[in-house]
């Protein structure tokens, strides 16, 4: 396949390259010692920018996915499911068996030659359902272990999504003052040469000039803000602080939501936290009855053999005799009836069920909040966008040419160019803020449903066990 390059931006440097390409399959390399050097640079410069201008933009949704497929913390939480699951595994096991040998002899007194052995075994055995009411526990515990991942997920996707907008803000308030060094430069020369015209004198010269330094310094300081803020993002990505990443800023903020009654009813089904709660009560309901359970402790059943010889004064010698042994140990719950434990049960399961009932309002709250400073918010922007800001653009357009045509003074150019910044920041402070309430209904949300309001979340989890932390 042949590539075309006559429209390429590359194409000029195809004939400076090429005798010196020649050469080099040609075998002439002696030629090109002081010839190359430069081409290779060039050459490796373009394959690099090309290297870069191919990396695709990540969406919002993408970097959700990445981090919940890499972030660090969350492989390390995933290991409290594997975890909750050994104790599982404990919690089915019955307890060993005993086995005990005795010997009883005379042979360090009289030596007469009596003496008494055994050999026996001894097996708890759980008499009032605890093992399955052990299970019934640890069964629960795994539940709440991945339904504490998903809530670690919830967290984590909204601090994505914070930093994924802070950036998107930050790559704005970067265009709009590359869009002041713009207009200031062409405002610097058209000073410039007037000035040396003897138009005007040296302090709107100098003016000029310092306007244009201050807006260079305030462009430092936002690509300051953005290598922290990229740094951030991808350490939630689980990696390093200075891998390149590209971020899609086309952000529409076309809003569509459903009543806010529909909204509080997903928050409600689907937050892991409340999930969670619920689990903590029934968890709390399964160790009362386990502590019921525990007022009888187990049985112990034993089974041995014992063999005695005896040795009688003046008497003919007397055999060994043999012997089949049964014990059973019967605890008695007279004294300990696990009292404390039943208490502590039953309190935990009202603790966690008034946990539940303020969590649910937190839950409606949150949503109800942030669902009408969104609303809010959306007018403002779209008043904002439809008429102020183009507006303002259209002053400075008009104040360039008024100045260049000495109809007003640098001052009033300035002071128009700081009105058309000012509302250009107003209006990303509110994008901002906006934004930020955007993921905060998200996240009190706790689920990409339904998709047009919330679609970052629907990222892939593996629920198999979460063996995903096991991965390099």
């Amino acid at each position: 396949m042949v590539t075309r390059m006559n429209d390429s931006w590359g194409y000029p440097l195809i004939p400076a390259c090429s005798l010196p390409l020649k050469r080099i399959f040609l075998g002439q390399a002696k030629h090109l010692i002081r010839v190359n050097e430069r081409c290779l640079l060039i050459l490796i410069l373009v394959f690099c920018s090309f290297v870069v201008i191919a990396q695709p933009a990540v969406s919002l949704k993408e970097l959700t996915q990445l981090a919940i497929d890499h972030n660090k913390d969350l492989r390390a939480a995933r290991f409290n499911v594997s975890i909750a699951a050994g104790r599982l595994v404990q919690a089915g096991l019955w307890s060993n068996p005993n086995f005990n040998v005795s010997n009883n002899d005379d042979r360090l007194f009289n030596n007469e030659g009596e003496y008494s052995r055994s050999a026996a075994f001894t097996q708890a055995f759980p008499i009032s359902g605890r093992i399955a009411k052990q299970k019934t526990v640890a069964r629960i515990d795994v539940e709440r272990a991945r339904a504490e991942i998903r809530e670690a997920e919830r967290q984590l996707s909204a601090k994505v999504a914070i930093a994924f907008y802070a950036l998107v803000v930050t790559e704005k308030r970067l265009q709009q003052a590359n869009y002041l060094l713009r207009i200031n430069r062409e405002l610097v020369n058209v000073i410039h040469d007037r000035y040396h015209a003897a138009e005007i004198s040296k302090l709107d010269d100098n003016s000029a000039r310092i306007e244009y330094q201050r807006i260079e310094q305030d462009k430092h300081l936002l690509h300051s803000l953005r290598i922290s803020q990229y740094a951030t993002l991808n350490q939630l990505l689980g990696r390093k602080a200075n891998q390149p990443l590209r971020i899609q800023l086309e952000t529409p903020i076309h809003l569509k939501l459903l009543k806010l009654q529909t909204l509080q009813s997903f928050a409600l089904q689907h937050r892991p936290d409340r999930q969670s709660l619920w689990l903590a009560v029934g968890r709390a309901n399964a160790d009362r009855r386990l502590a019921k359970a525990q007022r009888f402790a187990d049985w112990t059943l034993g089974l041995g053999v014992q063999q005695d010889k005896i040795v009688i004064e003046n008497g003919p010698p007397q055999p060994a005799d043999r012997t089949l042994g049964v014990t059973l140990s019967i605890p008695l719950p007279l004294l300990n009836a696990n009292q404390g434990r039943i208490l502590e049960a039953a309190a935990t399961g009202t603790q966690a069920l008034m946990a539940l009932r303020a969590l649910n309002l937190a839950i409606e709250t949150e949503v109800a909040s942030n669902y009408a400073q969104l609303k809010a918010l959306h007018a403002s922007l779209v008043q904002a966008k439809n008429t102020s800001l183009r507006l303002s653009i259209e002053n400075i357009k008009l104040a360039q040419d008024a100045y260049q045509n000495g109809q007003i003074s640098l001052l009033n150019v300035l002071q128009i160019q700081r009105q058309q910044n000012d509302l250009q920041n107003a209006y990303l402070n509110t994008l901002e803020k906006y934004f930020q309430v955007y993921v905060a209904l998200c996240t009190a949300m706790g689920t990409d449903q339904p998709k047009e309001l919330c679609s970052y979340l629907a990222y892939q989890r593996n629920d198999n066990g979460y063996d995903l932390a096991t991965k390099d």
